[in-house]
């Protein structure tokens, strides 16, 4: 037994279970409806059956469906480690037992080892293994079968689905388990706990075993404390005094980077983040005298972009090792800190185990320093030849310079090379480029230090980073690193600064209060569109029908409209676990999701945006999560569940004309193939191309030369045109 863990005197010993809990004797007790919705947020269900209205509920050697307005014990259900389905009444687990086909379904210990214990949820199924899934029998009695189909759901949930509650790994902190992640349920002193407790320690902190059973094995750790994960800093977490940074040094565990992630967004923090020297200073003297290499949030995960802070923090000081391979084929996508070298970041593979560290601000407005005012809608004057934005005005001079002289060009007419503080100057940038037809600008970012430190020329603070792919690359023997951006997505590269390039000037611009945004009140200008939240809870088709939301709900094109709506979300609503319908829905069962629209025609997606795990199921509606992860995609169901929805219209109400239309069709290059009514064109590398076997990165790579990327699929007959198209190349 551990010191560090005494076990309390009980006056009472109860016996060691050799079989689950079942209901005791007479009905078990009701459970009120507040306690099982508060249950719900620790993903504690009761399982419905979708077409017969009742619930599963555990007895004393078989499972029944009951009625669900008398809820109780024995019909709340938990999905625990390892997919198993833990029973909060049995205490036991539901599981499978083959060598008993007349009723191989009953609930077991969940450490038992001559029954199958792991289940699979998908559409609405519970399935085990040899296509065994649990199904009703005439009699009400809940079996295992392979011969019928039967659904299930989350009642109390508008026709949730089950599989919204899957386990979640919880990783330990400190304890001797090195950060392995928390075995649920566990049994500790004759009893099986299915979530962390503070039982048997006199310091009230939350533990967790990591081995079903406890008294055997002895491997322990601590767990996240979810209630100290919005403000301060926990017992588990040390704090910096002169910066008022909480940090925790997790030495001894042992973690995938993506692992590490979970285990710091669990206590309300991040991987660490290294704003700058004095910060890498800290961390290096902290941990001095330690040969070690820890996990940082340093990672290029997102194929769309470069190398970004997991925490957000700016990318602006880098102290890369300079053996660090660039190569655009490695596949080393997160970035690790190691305490014996002087240039201390080095790439790693994610799936290396690590020490890491995780970061926490005691003061969440410190570290939240983008502009909340930055997609606002802000008329604004400039003189002629500059373009008006959110009260500034800019200017792309169309001559060619080095980074140096386009300076001194925007100086000399009293402005300054264009300084970036958000993603919503970023779709500025691009539309400007775009209507000027230009494909690469400088703007105002470089850095001549030693370790690299990027800042602006106009001196003000660098508050966002939109690094390009694989960036920023730096060159070890420049003196000095300036920095580019392209027109496609606004993606910034580090250039040879004597390379030469069209440039933006900026300056600060005449505001205009009194002028109108061409949108009604309550609504919020965004491009040539206006947006509202009808906080008003509403079915899909209720919010969908054009008169709550006139003309429809919103369309999403791209991820600039999508962190508009995401701002507008964050500042108008505050409650708890809100959502918003979009107008993108499965129409027809299909599992195509497409646009909504009032029009006959549906419109088809061009971005999405969706949640882990999602679109789980066909047919159904799409709500944007209005709590973390914010403005995230997921399905739910059109009919039952309730949501607020996210208005959009025109600034001037009348129909797209022809020239207008979303989806122009553009003749195909050669040796490329489409037809009418595709959007796109596609080619396949055969014969001598097919046989040289790439990597996925690679093979993206390689079209990427191209102008192009690997296929994807926007609609059904884009899939059935590459399927044909497949087929007349391999089997002539």
């Amino acid at each position: 037994m551990l010191s560090q863990l005494p076990l309390l005197l009980s006056l009472l010993l109860l016996p060691l279970l050799r079989a689950p809990r079942a209901c005791a004797e007479g009905l078990p007790a009701a459970l009120p409806r507040e306690r099982v919705l508060e249950w719900q947020d620790k993903g504690i269900f009761i399982i419905q059956s979708e077409s017969l209205k009742k619930c599963i509920q555990a007895g004393k050697s078989a499972l029944t469906l009951e009625n669900c307005k008398q809820p109780n014990k024995y019909m709340l259900w938990k999905w625990v480690s390892n997919h198993h389905l833990f029973n909060v009444g049995g205490s036991g687990c539901l599981g499978l037992n083959l060598s008993n086909p007349e009723q191989p379904l009953s609930i077991y210990e969940c450490d038992a080892t001559y029954v199958s214990l792991r289940w699979r949820c998908n559409r609405k199924m519970i399935t085990g293994p040899l296509q065994y899934m649990v199904q009703v029998k005439q009699d009400d009695m809940v079996v295992a079968s392979r011969k019928h189909l039967h659904k299930w759901i989350s009642y109390m949930s508008d026709g949730g689905d089950i599989c919204e509650h899957l386990h979640k790994d919880m990783y330990t902190i400190k304890g001797n388990a090195h950060g392995m992640p928390c075995m649920f349920p566990f049994q500790y002193n004759h009893q099986w706990f299915h979530e962390c407790t503070r039982e048997g320690r006199e310091d009230d902190l939350l533990w967790c075993a990591t081995t079903s059973r406890y008294e055997r094995d002895e491997k322990w750790g601590f767990c996240p404390d979810p209630t100290s994960t919005e403000i301060g800093c926990d017992a588990l977490l040390e704090k910096d005094l002169d910066s008022h940074i909480c940090y925790q040094f997790n030495l001894l565990s042992f973690l995938s980077w993506t692992e590490a992630h979970s285990s710091c967004q669990m206590q309300g923090s991040a991987l660490l983040s290294i704003a700058d020297e004095s910060e890498e200073n800290f961390i290096r003297k902290h941990i001095s005298g330690k040969a070690v290499e820890v996990w940082t949030g340093l990672n290029q995960l997102d194929e769309n972009t470069g190398w970004q802070w997991s925490d957000g923090t700016p990318l602006t000081y880098l102290n890369w090792n300079t053996e660090t391979n660039v190569d655009p084929f490695v596949e080393y996508r997160c970035g690790v800190f190691n305490t014996f070298m002087s240039n201390a970041w080095r790439s790693r593979d994610c799936e290396f185990t690590l020490p890491y560290i995780c970061k926490k601000y005691l003061n969440h407005t410190d570290h939240e320093i983008v502009d909340k005012d930055a997609w606002k809608y802000h008329a604004t004057h400039c003189e002629p030849g500059w373009n008006p934005y959110n009260r500034n005005c800019y200017k792309l001079q169309k001559e060619e310079k080095t980074w140096n002289e386009a300076l001194h060009s925007c100086q000399s007419d009293n402005s300054t090379l264009i300084d970036i503080a958000s993603l919503a100057e970023v779709e500025f940038l691009v539309n400007l480029l775009r209507d000027e037809n230009a494909s690469e600008t400088w703007i105002g970012l470089s850095s001549n230090k030693i370790p690299v430190f990027f800042e602006w020329s106009n001196g003000s603070s660098v508050i966002f980073t939109n690094w390009h792919a694989l960036e920023p690359r730096i060159f070890p023997n420049r003196s000095q690193q300036c920095i580019s951006a392209e027109q496609s997505e606004g993606y910034w590269q580090v250039k040879n600064c004597e390379e030469t390039y069209f440039y933006i000037c900026k300056k600060a611009g005449h505001f205009l209060p009194d002028a109108e945004s061409g949108c009604q009140e309550g609504w919020e200008r965004h491009g040539r569109f206006c947006y509202k939240i009808d906080t008003v809870l509403r079915t899909f088709d209720q919010a969908s029908s054009g008169y709550y939301c006139p003309p429809a709900l919103a369309t999403i094109t791209n991820r600039f409209e999508q962190a508009f709506i995401t701002s507008l979300i964050s500042s108008v609503v505050k409650t708890k676990d809100s959502y918003f319908w979009i107008s993108l829905q499965d129409q027809n069962d299909t599992g195509e999701y497409t646009w909504k629209t009032t029009g006959q025609k549906s419109e088809l997606v061009q971005y999405t945006h969706w949640n882990a795990h999602q679109p789980r199921s066909r047919g159904g509606c799409v709500v944007m999560r209005g709590s973390s992860p914010l403005g995230r995609w997921e399905v739910k169901d059109c009919r039952r569940f309730k949501a607020m929805s996210l208005c959009k219209q025109p600034i001037e109400n009348r129909d797209k004309t022809e020239h207008e239309e979303r989806w122009p069709f553009h003749p195909c290059y050669l040796d490329w193939e489409s037809e009418p009514g595709l959007t796109s064109c596609f080619k396949v590398f055969h014969i001598e191309k097919v046989l040289m076997k790439r990597t996925w990165r690679e093979a993206e790579a390689f079209c990427e030369e191209f102008g192009a990327h690997l296929a994807s699929f926007a609609h059904i007959e884009e899939e059935n045109f590459v399927n044909e198209l497949l087929h007349s190349k391999f089997n002539r």
